[in-house]
């Protein structure tokens, strides 16, 4: 099968700065090759070395189970945190990833195991989670290198709040994007507040979401 070309059209404003080394919001907006709102992308400002740690803070987000699939199917926190994966529902999962970014394992569980199964992300990069029971369950989290991160949502538009003035880069990644350019990274500068329009064309792969299996009279599995 031909891989789909989108266009991802960047659309960042910086705005002028509120202080002298900080600029306001960024957003960024995603657009498929159709022209439709591309959601789940995700965008993440990359830093200088000596900045990232001011830019690190605790923040903790969820990915539950219920009605036999992973909820959300894409998060995105910064490296150090860590992330509970309650199971909301009778029928039991046992989540796994064999990422480099990430491997772990919880056991098969169910309902009100919640706060026993959480785990720490401290590398960088893409997690990919399966259900070991349930094949067609998948969900990605994206550990961004710090908070100046954001998802986009069913408008295609994601935002960033509280970035630095400055001569940066930005990295984009979707579950899809191709392997050659998930290294690509798009230069942005922020130090005067200027609007920046930008247009990327990327590759994205096939989905290879399974179809989900029946679930009627399922209790346990």
């Amino acid at each position: 099968m031909k891989r789909k070309i989108a266009h991802f059209l960047v659309l960042i404003t910086a705005g002028f700065p509120t202080q002298a080394s900080i600029a306001q919001s960024n957003s960024v907006q995603f657009v498929d090759g159709d022209g439709q709102a591309l959601e789940s992308a995700i965008v993440e400002l990359v830093l200088p070395d000596t900045m990232v740690q001011e830019y690190q803070q605790p923040k903790e987000i969820a990915v539950d189970q219920v009605d036999g699939e992973f909820v959300p199917t894409v998060s995105v926190i910064s490296a150090g945190n860590a992330v509970p994966f309650p199971n909301s529902e009778d029928i039991l999962h046992h989540v796994y990833s064999f990422s480099p970014a990430k491997t772990f394992n919880i056991p098969l569980y169910g309902r009100g195991s919640n706060s026993d199964y959480r785990e720490e992300f401290v590398t960088a990069g893409a997690v990919e989670i399966g259900c070991n029971i349930h094949d067609w369950m998948l969900a990605y989290i994206y550990v961004a290198e710090t908070e100046l991160h954001a998802v986009s949502g069913a408008d295609g538009i994601a935002q960033i709040s509280n970035v630095p003035s400055g001569k940066f880069n930005l990295r984009v990644w979707h579950s899809r994007i191709s392997a050659e350019q998930l290294e690509t990274l798009l230069p942005v500068d922020t130090s005067d507040g200027a609007a920046i329009e930008m247009e990327v064309t990327i590759k994205l792969e096939r989905d290879r979401s399974l179809r989900r299996a029946p679930t009627a009279g399922r209790r346990r599995y």
